[in-house]
């Protein structure tokens, strides 16, 4: 009988020793199986983007404008002052180039006490007492176009028209030359001489022209 309940205290360990080594075997093959560590990858820092760096771009200097250059002011140099005139000496000048026996000096005028044209004529230009007597001296406009009047000289070799009176104003343009006995013309037209009717004190006074030939 006790024989009997050993056997049975036998068989019932049986199944709890089973359930022991099947929880034993579990946790060895829990431990065998643990999972492996898992090495981490190396963080890839990133690359950072080049930055293009400007190189200075070259101010260039504008060139001076044609409007700036334009408004620059030329240096002036002085202007030499012209000479004044020497007066001319009494008798003929030097011989100019003329197809003329005779020329003419360069008129004069001045206030008179009448208007009237006189002037001398000379036979050598080189020689003031070569006065010719006889010339004929033509009046007309200073083109030569028309004889208005005609006169010899005198004496001396003087000719005088009369235009107006004692105290008579006669303004005009006049011209004066030399003429053979056919009236053809052989001397430079002396003139133009402008009379006018302007006072004594005015400096533009002209009733008293005069014009010498020469030879």
């Amino acid at each position: 009988m006790q024989l009997k309940k050993g056997m049975c205290l036998a068989l019932a360990a049986i199944p709890l020793m089973v359930a022991l080594a099947c929880h034993s075997a579990d946790i060895l093959v829990a431990q065998a199986t643990v999972a492996p560590t898992r090495t981490p990858r190396p963080t890839f820092t990133p690359i950072s983007s080049a930055t293009n760096t400007l190189v200075p771009t070259q101010t260039a200097t504008p060139a001076p404008t044609a409007m700036a250059t334009a408004t620059k002011k030329p240096t002036l140099r002085p202007t030499a002052r012209p000479p004044t005139p020497k007066p001319q000496p009494a008798g003929p000048p030097p011989p100019t180039s003329s197809p003329y026996e005779f020329h003419a000096n360069s008129p004069t005028c001045a206030h008179s006490g009448q208007t009237y044209i006189k002037g001398t004529v000379y036979l050598d230009k080189n020689d003031q007492n070569s006065k010719y007597v006889g010339a004929i001296v033509a009046l007309g406009p200073p083109d030569g176009s028309t004889i208005y009047d005609r006169v010899l000289t005198n004496d001396v070799g003087e000719y005088t028209f009369n235009l107006g009176g004692p105290g008579e104003a006669k303004p005009g343009s006049w011209g004066v030359w030399l003429v053979d006995p056919s009236l053809k013309r052989k001397s430079d037209i002396g003139g133009p001489i402008v009379t006018n009717g302007l006072g004594a004190d005015d400096p533009n006074s002209c009733w008293a022209g005069g014009v010498d030939f020469w030879k």
